[in-house]
Protein backbone atom coordinates (compact mmCIF):
# COMPACT_ATOMS: atom_id res chain seq x y z
CA UNK A 1 0.00 0.00 0.00
CA UNK A 2 1.75 3.31 -1.23
CA UNK A 3 2.29 5.88 1.76
CA UNK A 4 0.68 9.29 1.02
CA UNK A 5 2.45 12.15 2.18
CA UNK A 6 0.99 15.47 3.13
CA UNK A 7 1.54 18.47 0.49
CA UNK A 8 0.26 21.38 2.41
CA UNK A 9 2.26 24.14 3.37
CA UNK A 10 4.05 24.47 7.20
CA UNK A 11 1.89 27.10 9.28
CA UNK A 12 4.19 30.01 9.40
CA UNK A 13 4.34 33.60 11.69
CA UNK A 14 4.47 36.26 8.31
CA UNK A 15 0.88 37.01 9.37
CA UNK A 16 1.79 37.80 12.77
CA UNK A 17 4.61 39.96 11.94
CA UNK A 18 2.88 41.69 9.08
CA UNK A 19 0.44 42.67 11.72
CA UNK A 20 3.25 43.85 14.40
CA UNK A 21 4.99 45.64 11.84
CA UNK A 22 1.89 47.71 10.92
CA UNK A 23 1.46 48.41 14.77
CA UNK A 24 4.65 49.93 14.93
CA UNK A 25 4.38 51.67 12.11
CA UNK A 26 1.05 53.57 13.39
CA UNK A 27 2.24 53.63 16.44
CA UNK A 28 5.11 55.90 15.48
CA UNK A 29 3.24 57.92 13.07
CA UNK A 30 0.96 58.67 16.49
CA UNK A 31 3.47 59.14 18.46
CA UNK A 32 5.36 61.66 15.76
CA UNK A 33 1.98 63.35 15.18
CA UNK A 34 1.72 63.96 19.11
CA UNK A 35 4.89 65.23 19.27
CA UNK A 36 4.16 67.87 16.10
CA UNK A 37 0.57 68.83 17.51
CA UNK A 38 2.40 69.30 20.91
CA UNK A 39 5.09 71.47 19.04
CA UNK A 40 2.86 73.66 17.06
CA UNK A 41 0.52 74.27 20.31
CA UNK A 42 3.91 75.33 22.03
CA UNK A 43 4.98 77.62 19.08
CA UNK A 44 1.36 79.39 18.69
CA UNK A 45 1.47 79.89 22.57
CA UNK A 46 5.09 81.57 21.67
CA UNK A 47 3.94 83.58 19.09
CA UNK A 48 0.53 84.54 19.32
CA UNK A 49 0.79 87.34 16.54
CA UNK A 50 0.87 84.73 14.49
CA UNK A 51 -0.84 81.78 15.19
CA UNK A 52 -3.99 83.74 15.91
CA UNK A 53 -3.93 84.93 12.52
CA UNK A 54 -3.32 81.26 11.24
CA UNK A 55 -6.44 79.83 13.26
CA UNK A 56 -8.66 82.80 11.94
CA UNK A 57 -8.14 81.89 8.73
CA UNK A 58 -8.20 77.84 9.29
CA UNK A 59 -12.08 78.52 10.65
CA UNK A 60 -13.10 81.13 8.24
CA UNK A 61 -11.82 78.27 6.01
CA UNK A 62 -13.82 75.51 7.73
CA UNK A 63 -16.89 77.25 8.40
CA UNK A 64 -17.31 79.19 5.43
CA UNK A 65 -15.49 78.08 2.83
CA UNK A 66 -12.08 78.88 1.38
CA UNK A 67 -12.74 82.41 0.18
CA UNK A 68 -13.50 83.38 3.73
CA UNK A 69 -10.29 81.47 4.85
CA UNK A 70 -7.97 83.75 1.88
CA UNK A 71 -9.50 86.90 3.19
CA UNK A 72 -8.97 86.13 6.94
CA UNK A 73 -5.20 84.90 6.15
CA UNK A 74 -4.85 88.13 3.53
CA UNK A 75 -6.55 90.47 6.37
CA UNK A 76 -3.65 89.23 8.96
CA UNK A 77 -0.85 89.56 6.75
CA UNK A 78 -2.10 93.41 5.97
CA UNK A 79 -2.60 94.33 9.62
CA UNK A 80 1.30 92.31 10.34
CA UNK A 81 2.23 94.83 7.68
CA UNK A 82 0.92 97.82 8.49
CA UNK A 83 1.74 97.29 12.45
CA UNK A 84 5.67 96.80 10.92
CA UNK A 85 5.24 99.60 9.10
CA UNK A 86 3.82 102.30 11.18
CA UNK A 87 5.37 101.04 14.60
CA UNK A 88 8.62 99.42 13.84
CA UNK A 89 9.63 100.00 17.59
CA UNK A 90 7.11 97.70 18.87
CA UNK A 91 6.98 95.06 16.25
CA UNK A 92 10.80 94.63 17.02
CA UNK A 93 9.86 93.92 20.21
CA UNK A 94 7.20 92.12 20.19
CA UNK A 95 7.63 89.90 16.98
CA UNK A 96 11.35 90.27 16.09
CA UNK A 97 13.11 90.22 19.42
CA UNK A 98 11.06 86.70 20.31
CA UNK A 99 11.66 85.36 16.99
CA UNK A 100 15.49 86.25 17.34
CA UNK A 101 15.72 84.83 20.60
CA UNK A 102 14.27 81.71 19.70
CA UNK A 103 16.29 81.01 17.08
CA UNK A 104 19.45 81.84 18.74
CA UNK A 105 18.61 79.59 22.32
CA UNK A 106 18.16 77.35 19.16
CA UNK A 107 21.42 77.47 18.00
CA UNK A 108 23.12 77.40 21.17
CA UNK A 109 21.68 74.12 22.05
CA UNK A 110 21.74 72.45 19.14
CA UNK A 111 25.71 73.05 18.24
CA UNK A 112 27.02 72.97 21.27
CA UNK A 113 28.71 69.88 21.48
CA UNK A 114 30.52 70.86 18.15
CA UNK A 115 31.52 73.95 19.60
CA UNK A 116 32.86 72.15 22.54
CA UNK A 117 34.42 69.42 20.64
CA UNK A 118 36.24 71.60 17.83
CA UNK A 119 37.71 73.64 21.00
CA UNK A 120 39.47 71.13 23.03
CA UNK A 121 36.51 71.69 25.52
CA UNK A 122 35.07 67.99 25.82
CA UNK A 123 37.88 65.71 27.18
CA UNK A 124 37.18 62.16 26.44
CA UNK A 125 37.28 59.48 29.50
CA UNK A 126 37.01 55.53 28.51
CA UNK A 127 36.43 56.81 24.50
CA UNK A 128 33.39 58.57 25.64
CA UNK A 129 33.49 62.35 25.12
CA UNK A 130 32.58 64.60 28.31
CA UNK A 131 30.23 67.89 27.27
CA UNK A 132 30.00 70.42 29.60
CA UNK A 133 26.50 71.32 30.46
CA UNK A 134 24.75 74.28 29.20
CA UNK A 135 22.58 74.60 32.18
CA UNK A 136 20.84 78.60 31.01
CA UNK A 137 21.02 80.91 28.64
CA UNK A 138 19.20 84.25 28.59
CA UNK A 139 19.04 86.36 25.38
CA UNK A 140 19.24 90.14 25.65
CA UNK A 141 19.00 92.70 22.92
CA UNK A 142 22.70 93.29 23.03
CA UNK A 143 24.29 90.58 25.04
CA UNK A 144 23.51 86.42 25.28
CA UNK A 145 24.29 84.94 28.66
CA UNK A 146 25.47 81.13 28.30
CA UNK A 147 25.54 79.45 32.18
CA UNK A 148 27.90 76.57 32.31
CA UNK A 149 28.73 73.66 34.16
CA UNK A 150 32.47 72.89 33.90
CA UNK A 151 33.99 69.19 33.98
CA UNK A 152 36.48 68.88 36.43
CA UNK A 153 39.30 70.06 35.69
CA UNK A 154 38.80 72.62 33.73
CA UNK A 155 39.31 75.91 34.61
CA UNK A 156 38.49 79.63 34.01
CA UNK A 157 41.55 80.36 31.92
CA UNK A 158 40.64 77.39 29.77
CA UNK A 159 37.65 79.06 28.79
CA UNK A 160 39.12 82.63 28.70
CA UNK A 161 41.86 81.38 25.78
CA UNK A 162 39.70 80.16 23.76
CA UNK A 163 36.82 83.76 23.80
CA UNK A 164 38.35 84.91 20.87
CA UNK A 165 37.30 81.30 18.78
CA UNK A 166 34.08 81.31 20.25
CA UNK A 167 33.07 84.75 19.00
CA UNK A 168 34.11 83.78 15.72
CA UNK A 169 32.36 80.38 15.79
CA UNK A 170 29.04 82.42 16.68
CA UNK A 171 29.64 85.45 14.48
CA UNK A 172 29.82 87.28 17.53
CA UNK A 173 31.58 90.92 18.70
CA UNK A 174 33.28 89.51 21.82
CA UNK A 175 33.12 86.79 23.92
CA UNK A 176 33.81 87.32 27.85
CA UNK A 177 34.37 84.42 30.17
CA UNK A 178 33.67 84.72 34.36
CA UNK A 179 33.27 82.19 37.49
CA UNK A 180 30.28 83.16 39.14
CA UNK A 181 31.06 80.18 41.67
CA UNK A 182 33.48 77.26 41.46
CA UNK A 183 32.83 74.41 38.59
CA UNK A 184 30.83 77.08 36.62
CA UNK A 185 31.29 79.59 33.75
CA UNK A 186 29.35 82.25 32.47
CA UNK A 187 29.98 83.41 28.57
CA UNK A 188 28.96 86.78 28.40
CA UNK A 189 28.66 86.83 23.94
CA UNK A 190 27.72 90.61 22.47
CA UNK A 191 25.99 89.56 19.13
CA UNK A 192 25.41 93.46 17.95
CA UNK A 193 26.33 97.39 19.92
CA UNK A 194 23.61 99.26 20.61
CA UNK A 195 25.86 101.62 21.37
CA UNK A 196 27.20 103.30 18.38
CA UNK A 197 24.39 105.91 18.37
CA UNK A 198 24.99 109.80 20.13
CA UNK A 199 22.90 109.81 22.83
CA UNK A 200 21.68 113.53 22.67
CA UNK A 201 20.98 115.09 26.49
CA UNK A 202 17.69 114.14 27.93
CA UNK A 203 15.61 116.96 29.30
CA UNK A 204 16.54 116.68 33.26
CA UNK A 205 13.96 115.79 36.05
CA UNK A 206 14.35 115.64 39.91
CA UNK A 207 17.73 114.61 41.26
CA UNK A 208 17.86 111.29 42.73
CA UNK A 209 21.80 111.77 44.49
CA UNK A 210 21.39 107.62 44.65
CA UNK A 211 20.58 107.24 41.39
CA UNK A 212 22.02 109.96 39.23
CA UNK A 213 21.00 109.56 35.04
CA UNK A 214 24.13 109.87 32.88
CA UNK A 215 23.23 107.65 30.23
CA UNK A 216 22.33 104.24 28.65
CA UNK A 217 23.34 100.90 28.74
CA UNK A 218 23.84 98.53 26.31
CA UNK A 219 20.98 96.87 27.11
CA UNK A 220 19.01 99.98 26.45
CA UNK A 221 18.40 100.14 30.06
CA UNK A 222 19.14 103.80 31.58
CA UNK A 223 23.03 104.02 32.80
CA UNK A 224 22.90 105.64 36.66
CA UNK A 225 25.99 106.02 39.02
CA UNK A 226 25.36 106.73 42.93
CA UNK A 227 26.48 110.10 44.13
CA UNK A 228 26.06 110.13 47.72
CA UNK A 229 28.44 107.81 49.49
CA UNK A 230 30.48 107.21 46.45
CA UNK A 231 33.81 108.50 44.78
CA UNK A 232 33.31 108.47 40.89
CA UNK A 233 36.73 108.01 39.14
CA UNK A 234 37.10 108.60 34.94
CA UNK A 235 39.69 107.81 33.40
CA UNK A 236 40.34 107.39 29.60
CA UNK A 237 43.02 108.24 26.41
CA UNK A 238 42.59 111.68 24.65
CA UNK A 239 39.36 112.31 22.95
CA UNK A 240 37.67 109.15 24.75
CA UNK A 241 34.88 110.99 26.35
CA UNK A 242 35.85 111.53 30.00
CA UNK A 243 34.18 115.41 29.66
CA UNK A 244 30.83 113.56 28.46
CA UNK A 245 30.92 111.38 31.46
CA UNK A 246 31.56 114.44 34.09
CA UNK A 247 29.10 116.51 32.39
CA UNK A 248 26.56 113.84 32.06
CA UNK A 249 26.79 113.36 35.62
CA UNK A 250 26.93 117.34 36.82
CA UNK A 251 23.99 118.06 34.47
CA UNK A 252 22.08 114.94 36.27
CA UNK A 253 22.95 117.18 39.66
CA UNK A 254 22.05 120.43 37.88
CA UNK A 255 18.62 120.59 39.81
CA UNK A 256 19.74 119.76 42.90
CA UNK A 257 22.12 122.29 42.81
CA UNK A 258 19.85 125.05 41.92
CA UNK A 259 17.44 123.48 44.73
CA UNK A 260 20.19 124.36 47.40
CA UNK A 261 21.02 120.53 48.21
CA UNK A 262 24.12 119.76 46.33
CA UNK A 263 26.79 122.20 45.98
CA UNK A 264 30.12 121.47 43.80
CA UNK A 265 33.44 122.65 43.90
CA UNK A 266 35.09 122.15 40.49
CA UNK A 267 39.28 122.26 39.70
CA UNK A 268 39.84 122.74 36.40
CA UNK A 269 43.49 122.92 36.16
CA UNK A 270 43.69 123.36 32.18
CA UNK A 271 42.75 126.81 33.04
CA UNK A 272 38.93 126.66 32.88
CA UNK A 273 38.62 125.89 29.51
CA UNK A 274 36.60 122.51 30.32
CA UNK A 275 34.31 124.17 33.09
CA UNK A 276 34.82 127.95 33.02
CA UNK A 277 31.49 128.27 30.37
CA UNK A 278 29.50 126.97 33.76
CA UNK A 279 30.87 128.56 36.50
CA UNK A 280 27.05 129.82 37.66
CA UNK A 281 26.49 126.13 38.45
CA UNK A 282 29.51 125.83 40.65
CA UNK A 283 29.87 127.06 44.61
CA UNK A 284 33.72 126.82 44.30
CA UNK A 285 35.87 126.90 40.99
CA UNK A 286 39.66 126.97 41.38
CA UNK A 287 41.48 126.78 37.53
CA UNK A 288 45.12 126.86 38.49
CA UNK A 289 47.23 124.16 40.29
CA UNK A 290 49.06 125.34 43.72
CA UNK A 291 47.72 127.44 46.03
CA UNK A 292 44.06 128.11 44.89
CA UNK A 293 43.88 124.40 44.94
CA UNK A 294 45.18 123.58 47.88
CA UNK A 295 42.63 126.14 49.58
CA UNK A 296 39.68 124.60 48.30
CA UNK A 297 41.21 120.94 48.80
CA UNK A 298 42.05 121.53 52.94
CA UNK A 299 38.42 123.39 52.93
CA UNK A 300 36.94 120.32 51.84
CA UNK A 301 38.98 118.10 54.49
CA UNK A 302 38.27 120.58 57.28
CA UNK A 303 34.51 120.16 56.66
CA UNK A 304 34.80 116.54 56.61
CA UNK A 305 36.48 116.49 59.99
CA UNK A 306 34.08 119.31 61.18
CA UNK A 307 30.84 117.50 59.55
CA UNK A 308 32.36 113.93 61.48
CA UNK A 309 32.59 115.43 64.77
CA UNK A 310 29.82 117.48 64.66
CA UNK A 311 27.60 113.37 63.51
CA UNK A 312 29.54 111.38 66.23
CA UNK A 313 27.46 109.39 68.26
CA UNK A 314 24.02 111.32 66.34
CA UNK A 315 24.04 109.61 62.91
CA UNK A 316 25.99 107.44 61.03
CA UNK A 317 25.39 108.88 57.06
CA UNK A 318 24.54 111.67 55.50
CA UNK A 319 21.35 113.22 54.11
CA UNK A 320 21.61 116.30 51.84
CA UNK A 321 19.27 119.20 52.88
CA UNK A 322 19.62 122.68 51.84
CA UNK A 323 21.31 123.34 55.70
CA UNK A 324 23.90 120.16 55.22
CA UNK A 325 24.57 120.08 51.30
CA UNK A 326 26.06 117.46 49.61
CA UNK A 327 29.12 119.12 48.77
CA UNK A 328 30.88 117.22 45.09
CA UNK A 329 34.49 118.13 44.61
CA UNK A 330 34.94 117.71 41.16
CA UNK A 331 38.91 117.62 39.40
CA UNK A 332 39.30 117.49 36.32
CA UNK A 333 42.74 116.09 35.28
CA UNK A 334 44.28 114.33 38.50
CA UNK A 335 47.77 114.08 37.18
CA UNK A 336 47.43 117.90 37.26
CA UNK A 337 47.71 118.13 41.36
CA UNK A 338 49.70 114.92 41.48
CA UNK A 339 52.43 113.50 39.10
CA UNK A 340 52.49 116.35 37.13
CA UNK A 341 52.96 118.85 40.08
CA UNK A 342 56.59 120.53 40.09
CA UNK A 343 56.36 120.91 43.79
CA UNK A 344 56.94 118.06 45.35
CA UNK A 345 55.80 119.76 48.69
CA UNK A 346 52.41 120.82 47.05
CA UNK A 347 51.91 117.47 45.40
CA UNK A 348 52.35 116.11 49.09
CA UNK A 349 49.73 118.07 50.80
CA UNK A 350 47.45 117.40 47.83
CA UNK A 351 47.44 113.47 47.92
CA UNK A 352 47.56 113.79 51.87
CA UNK A 353 44.03 116.39 51.68
CA UNK A 354 42.83 113.91 49.04
CA UNK A 355 43.26 110.82 50.86
CA UNK A 356 41.88 112.00 53.69
CA UNK A 357 38.88 113.07 52.18
CA UNK A 358 38.36 109.78 49.70
CA UNK A 359 38.68 108.49 52.90
CA UNK A 360 36.92 109.93 55.24
CA UNK A 361 34.00 111.87 52.87
CA UNK A 362 31.46 109.47 51.73
CA UNK A 363 29.82 109.29 55.07
CA UNK A 364 30.03 112.66 55.90
CA UNK A 365 28.40 114.04 52.26
CA UNK A 366 31.51 114.88 50.67
CA UNK A 367 32.17 112.98 47.52
CA UNK A 368 34.79 113.26 44.84
CA UNK A 369 34.20 112.77 41.03
CA UNK A 370 37.73 112.55 39.47
CA UNK A 371 39.17 112.27 35.67
CA UNK A 372 42.42 111.19 34.69
CA UNK A 373 44.14 110.22 31.48
CA UNK A 374 47.19 108.94 32.37
CA UNK A 375 46.71 105.92 33.68
CA UNK A 376 49.86 105.12 35.89
CA UNK A 377 50.59 104.01 39.55
CA UNK A 378 51.65 107.52 40.25
CA UNK A 379 48.38 108.85 39.08
CA UNK A 380 46.36 106.04 40.28
CA UNK A 381 47.98 105.44 43.51
CA UNK A 382 44.16 106.31 45.35
CA UNK A 383 42.48 104.22 43.10
CA UNK A 384 41.39 101.72 45.59
CA UNK A 385 39.55 104.36 47.39
CA UNK A 386 36.85 104.94 44.47
CA UNK A 387 34.35 102.49 44.47
CA UNK A 388 32.98 103.22 41.25
CA UNK A 389 35.53 103.49 38.07
CA UNK A 390 34.78 104.09 34.57
CA UNK A 391 37.58 103.10 32.24
CA UNK A 392 37.01 104.54 28.61
CA UNK A 393 38.96 104.42 25.69
CA UNK A 394 42.70 102.99 26.70
CA UNK A 395 45.54 102.63 25.01
CA UNK A 396 47.13 99.55 26.39
CA UNK A 397 45.66 96.79 27.74
CA UNK A 398 47.66 96.67 30.57
CA UNK A 399 45.71 100.18 31.83
CA UNK A 400 42.55 98.53 32.03
CA UNK A 401 43.37 96.50 35.35
CA UNK A 402 44.86 99.62 36.28
CA UNK A 403 42.32 102.07 36.39
CA UNK A 404 38.93 99.48 37.40
CA UNK A 405 41.12 96.53 39.38
CA UNK A 406 42.88 93.53 38.73
CA UNK A 407 40.83 90.91 36.85
CA UNK A 408 38.81 93.92 35.06
CA UNK A 409 39.76 92.98 32.01
CA UNK A 410 39.35 89.18 31.94
CA UNK A 411 36.00 89.44 33.05
CA UNK A 412 34.91 91.46 29.90
CA UNK A 413 36.25 95.18 30.40
CA UNK A 414 37.65 95.87 26.78
CA UNK A 415 38.25 99.56 27.44
CA UNK A 416 41.28 99.14 25.05
CA UNK A 417 39.14 97.66 22.10
CA UNK A 418 37.05 100.17 22.49
CA UNK A 419 37.50 102.55 19.03
CA UNK A 420 38.25 106.29 18.83
CA UNK A 421 34.63 106.16 17.02
CA UNK A 422 32.90 105.98 20.20
CA UNK A 423 33.83 108.69 22.91
CA UNK A 424 31.96 108.06 26.06
CA UNK A 425 31.58 104.60 25.27
CA UNK A 426 32.99 102.84 28.77
CA UNK A 427 32.78 99.90 31.34
CA UNK A 428 32.16 100.49 35.26
CA UNK A 429 32.93 98.28 37.73
CA UNK A 430 31.74 98.82 41.65
CA UNK A 431 33.64 97.67 44.72
CA UNK A 432 31.91 93.72 45.24
CA UNK A 433 31.04 93.48 41.67
CA UNK A 434 32.75 91.20 39.14
CA UNK A 435 30.76 91.83 36.11
CA UNK A 436 31.90 94.80 34.43
CA UNK A 437 28.53 97.27 32.97
CA UNK A 438 29.48 98.58 29.90
CA UNK A 439 27.11 101.82 28.56
CA UNK A 440 27.20 105.01 26.65
CA UNK A 441 27.41 108.81 28.48
CA UNK A 442 25.52 111.31 27.20
CA UNK A 443 26.66 113.99 24.49
CA UNK A 444 26.49 117.25 25.90
CA UNK A 445 27.19 119.99 23.47
CA UNK A 446 28.50 123.42 24.89
CA UNK A 447 24.88 124.88 24.05
CA UNK A 448 23.65 122.34 26.67
CA UNK A 449 26.17 123.54 29.10
CA UNK A 450 25.04 127.23 28.73
CA UNK A 451 21.69 125.76 29.50
CA UNK A 452 22.45 124.20 32.43
CA UNK A 453 24.43 127.51 33.51
CA UNK A 454 21.11 129.77 32.94
CA UNK A 455 18.51 127.28 34.25
CA UNK A 456 20.07 125.82 37.56
CA UNK A 457 22.85 128.22 38.95
CA UNK A 458 23.68 128.42 42.35
CA UNK A 459 21.11 130.07 44.57
CA UNK A 460 21.93 132.98 46.39
CA UNK A 461 23.59 132.52 49.69
CA UNK A 462 22.64 132.93 52.72
CA UNK A 463 19.49 130.71 52.49
CA UNK A 464 17.08 130.86 55.40
CA UNK A 465 16.24 127.20 56.81
CA UNK A 466 13.96 125.38 57.38
CA UNK A 467 13.86 126.44 60.84
CA UNK A 468 14.16 129.86 59.78
CA UNK A 469 17.56 129.87 61.31
CA UNK A 470 21.02 130.63 59.22
CA UNK A 471 21.52 127.71 56.23
CA UNK A 472 25.07 129.00 55.52
CA UNK A 473 26.63 126.59 57.82
CA UNK A 474 27.72 122.98 55.84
Amino acid sequence: MARITSTSPTPSNSSSDTVSDVIVAVAQIAWEAIELGTRLAWWAVLFPVFSAPVTAAVWAWISFGWEAGASAALVGIVVLALWWYLHPASFRAVVHARIRARYRRYRYRHGWAAVCALNGLAPTLDGTPLIPRLRKIRIHPSVDVLTVQMIAGQTLADWTRLCDALAHGWRAQTVTATTPAPGWITLTVRTRDHLTTVIPLPARAATDLEAVTLGVTEDGLPWVVQVAGRHLLVAGATGAGKGSVVWSILAGLAPAVHAGVVRLWVVDPKGGMEFGAATALFDRFVHTTGAPTLELLRAAAALVQERADRYRGVTRSHTATTVEPQVVVVIDELASLTAYETDRKVAAETIQLLSLVLSQGRAVGVTVIAAAQDPSKDVLSMRQLFPTRIGLRLTEATQVDMVLGQGARAAGALCDQIPDSLPGVGYQIEDGTARPLRARAFHVTDTDIRALADQYPVPSWPMEAPDGGDATRF
